[in-house]
């Protein structure tokens, strides 16, 4: 029976949304300041109706702190210690956008707290539909046992019933306690009249709880979130909810209310013993995630941005020189910015009713710079590793210098640009301005330079590299490269490399077949196989699929979606295609343009020796506003979803892979998923997995967007969606993007086979070998050199990080079964290793010979290991 009513006051940080980025963050620290004076008002008051305040993420509560006076420190400190000021433990409301190293950043401030005496017990996320398995395990290792979400049902969906606590279980089965609460402001304000109308919540707090009680609701405390009613989000406090809750209480309700922490309220929780609760297994599926598809190009710049982050960390454990003296600080800003854009938040609440308003165009500037700048410190980072690796090298003539940052080796076929004047002269320079230059140049190779550019065209062809070492690197002179000397043929419509048959459909565009081996992967379907595909709503625009909401309305957001939404979906032929050998490459083009005036441009790419396909789609978007999205359809000759032996589908979210259906919470997103690397759809005999370094939106089973049962959501067909991009958001997410977009896939075809085996087989596609030319580098030293040898055993490397003395390394087994990590000398040599938590915390210490260690890592889970180092 319900006794109480617990009231947890904060303001939802959106970075953006309601006013431009720099004012949230000062309207923040105003926040903490405002809420300091009413605590220090209510010090004495009854201690139901003390001013409590939870501040929702680190991220503004650190910037507050680096701002604030000694004085308003103290303050802070002193409403901690009297149980009146909380903060929850994660940095921003994140999207599933992140990657691991992302996710575990969010914890990042947590030290910095605690070393203050602010104990850090819960975390909170509000609006958002979902976070990433891998935050069950980060939460845990963090010292984080409370995870409370209060979402947005607006395009979304929240498990249902709620409010509700359930033990969330990891893929591993470790839990934490969760909190399916209803969504912030809303129900204070709405539901219950609190603080607005005293004698209306007398009336309202117990026919809610009674409601609840007939749910069947089973907690003798019910938390309810406080925001603000004017706007709900950063908004500032509220200081009349003090005097609200000492009123009400005077006259002794049956059910009392009070201003509580987030952790005080969890604390109740685990009074009722969280043994009876019920355990919920699998990726909590954000719902919302599809409107980063309105800023592909941005979206495609982050998911770049943390794999060059990642880089540059492995590429600080060479023992090759001095670090470049401010790479802390870059470091750290580039995380940041990084982290900004995948941040939940995309602009202003009127990007899409008035898409070009100064305002609209002022806070979508703010959010798409974070991706750039974020972008261009990567990639600056890595190329200042790569260039102390070429002095370590060495070398007098032009060299390629290619790293593989994965801990198997890697064969593959690169492009490489072709040596002119600018170029020579450019590699041969030592200076900081010429090293850098590289990624700008580069990051264009193979486009066309236009004929009135006094530029020299920037050649370039494709080589293919001997076997990569693991964790290592080759330094090869550019003159020794060559192209694969495998076998390709070409017909008139296709072409083959001796495992690898492609079959074109020069008529109406894509792949006709996809012959693996002599075996057929492909499956006729009316749009084809890798056609671009223009979906539009055939009427009602975007509310057709979803809404429109009514805020003050009592009904459930979630019933708003409209599942029989009909769209229309064109996939034109192309307007010309051609089939051409280049040296080391057979490649085929096919010009599109579709009615939206989209033109696209596919190119299929085979080489020697290699089992898969690439794509190159380029897409010149115009500035489109009417609601529309652009797909590729790949249906598969699978056996179907729900049959006997049915195609299944996996991806990769931060921290976990996930089995779409089987492993999600009920009611998280089966419509679309976000993966960060990887997608695969697989049935008993065989199945295609496709590395997609810069798509992370896909549809599983055919058009799914708004039309499957949020419960149980079966996948009507063996089908992939690659969705590219759409402006489907009918609020703050951009209405418009125009200009070129670019994405590559790279299709492998394969015999049915354990998740690990696929996900090697993709990782050299996306964290690709890392390319830098040099030349007059001294003598040589080095033509190849492995930093560590890792036997992972299908265990995957995730994070490597080093330092002169010290290296860190995560390692996630994706399978049902104990796997065995064995770490040999290479250029580093371990000294001393222990096992460790995902925050840094030490555990065991292994045992090692000539230093050599082993491990085993628990099915499912993530270990990390911190490495002392010898001599090098």
């Amino acid at each position: 029976m319900i006794q109480e009513v617990l009231l947890v006051h904060h303001s939802h940080t959106d970075v953006g949304y309601t006013h431009p980025q720099p004012v949230v963050m000062e309207l923040h620290r105003r926040f903490i300041d405002l809420a300091l004076t009413q605590i220090e008002r209510t010090a004495d008051w009854p201690d139901d109706s003390r001013f409590r305040w939870t501040c929702e993420v680190t991220g503004v509560t650190l910037d507050w702190w680096r701002h604030a006076s000694p004085g308003a420190r103290k303050r802070f400190l002193a409403a901690v210690g009297a149980g009146q000021l909380e903060v929850a433990a994660l940095k921003w409301n994140m999207t599933p956008l992140m990657d691991h190293a992302m996710l575990l950043d969010q914890f990042s401030p947590l030290a910095f707290f605690r070393e203050l005496g602010v104990p850090i017990r819960s975390a909170m996320s509000s609006d958002i539909n979902g976070l990433p398995w891998g935050m069950v395990n980060a939460l845990l290792d963090h010292g984080v046992g409370g995870l409370s979400m209060a979402i947005n049902e607006h395009f979304g969906y929240a498990p249902q019933p709620r409010p509700r606590a359930f033990r969330w279980q990891a893929p591993g089965g470790r839990e934490v306690l969760a909190y399916d609460g209803l969504q912030y402001g809303v129900a204070a304000e709405n539901l219950l009249r609190i603080p607005a109308d005293l004698e209306g919540a007398r009336l309202a707090v117990p026919a809610f709880a009674r409601q609840l009680e007939a749910q069947g609701y089973p907690h003798r405390s019910v938390m309810i979130q406080v925001t603000h009613p004017i706007l709900f989000d950063n908004a500032a406090p509220r200081p009349q909810l003090s005097d609200f809750v000492r009123d009400y209480n005077a006259q002794n309700p049956d059910i009392r209310l009070r201003i509580a922490t987030l952790s005080e309220f969890f604390g109740r929780l685990r009074a009722e013993d969280p043994a009876t609760l019920p355990a919920l297994r699998g990726d909590w599926t954000d719902w919302w995630n599809f409107g980063s598809g309105s800023t592909a190009r941005e979206t495609g710049m982050l998911l770049e941005g943390q794999r060059a982050l990642s880089g540059a960390l492995q590429l600080e454990g060479w023992p090759a020189g001095p670090l470049p003296q401010r790479q802390p600080l870059h470091l750290e800003r580039a995380r940041e910015q990084l982290a900004l854009y995948a941040e939940h938040t995309w602009g202003a609440d009127r990007s899409v009713f008035r898409p070009h308003s100064r305002e609209t165009q002022l806070q979508q500037n703010l959010k798409l710079v974070t991706a750039h700048e974020g972008l261009a410190l990567a990639r600056m980072l890595r190329r200042d590793g790569l260039e102390r690796l070429a002095v370590r090298a060495g070398g007098v003539e032009p060299h390629l210098l290619a790293h593989n940052p994965l801990p198997f080796p890697v064969r593959r076929s690169l492009r490489v640009p072709v040596l002119n004047g600018e170029i020579s002269a450019l590699i041969a320079s030592r200076e900081p301005h010429a090293v850098q230059r590289q990624d700008v140049l580069f990051g264009d190779l193979g486009e066309e330079v236009a004929p009135e550019s006094w530029h020299t065209p920037l050649e370039s062809r494709w080589v293919q590299l001997p076997p990569l070492p693991a964790l290592g690197y080759l330094s090869l002179p550019l003159d020794a490269l060559a192209a694969g000397t495998g076998t390709l043929n070409l017909s008139d419509d296709g072409f083959a490399n001796g495992r690898l048959q492609v079959t074109f459909d020069r008529g109406r565009g894509g792949l006709r077949s996809l012959r693996l081996d002599g075996q057929d992967y492909l499956r006729p379907h009316p749009l084809g196989f890798g056609r671009p595909v223009l979906e539009r709503p055939a009427s009602g625009g975007r509310q057709a699929i979803f809404g429109p909401p009514n805020w003050g309305s009592s009904e459930a957001l979630h019933t708003l979606w409209h599942p029989g939404w009909q769209a229309e979906h064109h996939a034109p032929p192309p307007l010309a295609s051609r089939l051409t050998l280049h040296g080391g490459c057979a490649e085929y083009t096919e010009e599109y343009e579709l009615p939206s005036k989209d033109r696209v441009t596919q190119r299929y790419r085979l080489y020697p020796d290699e089992p898969s396909l690439e794509l190159e789609t380029t897409v010149q978007k115009s500035a489109l506003a009417e609601a529309h999205a652009l797909y590729l359809c790949f249906p598969l000759d699978l056996t179907a979803p729900g049959q006997e032996g049915g195609a299944v589908c996996h991806f990769e979210t931060a921290g976990a892979t996930v089995q779409h259906g089987a492993e999600q919470l009920p009611y998280s997103s089966r419509h679309f998923l976000t993966t960060q690397r990887f997608v695969r759809l697989q049935d008993q005999q065989r199945g295609l997995s496709v590395a997609c370094p810069g798509a992370p939106l896909w549809q599983v089973g055919g058009f799914t967007f708004g039309r499957l049962d949020p419960a149980s959501a079966p996948v009507p067909e063996a089908t992939l969606l690659a969705w590219l991009c759409n402006n489907y958001w009918d609020t703050n997410f951009q209405a418009d993007q125009s200009g070129e977009l670019r994405f590559t896939f790279r299709l492998l075809p394969h015999p049915a086979q354990d998740l690990s085996a696929s996900i090697r087989s993709v990782l050299p596609y996306v964290n690709a070998p890392q390319l830098h030319l040099y030349a007059e580098r001294g003598a040589a030293h080095h033509d190849s050199e492995q930093l560590l040898e890792i036997d992972a055993d299908d265990v995957l490397l995730t994070a490597l990080q080093g330092g002169p003395d010290r290296m860190n390394l995560q390692v996630l087994n994706p399978g049902d079964q104990p796997r065995r990590v064995r770490v040999r000398p290479g250029v580093l040599k371990p000294k001393r290793a222990w096992l460790a938590g995902l925050s840094g915390e030490r555990g065991e210490e292994l045992s090692q010979t000539a230093g050599e260690l082993e491990w085993t890592v628990a099915a499912r889970a993530w270990t990390a290991l911190q490495i002392e180092l010898g001599e090098n």
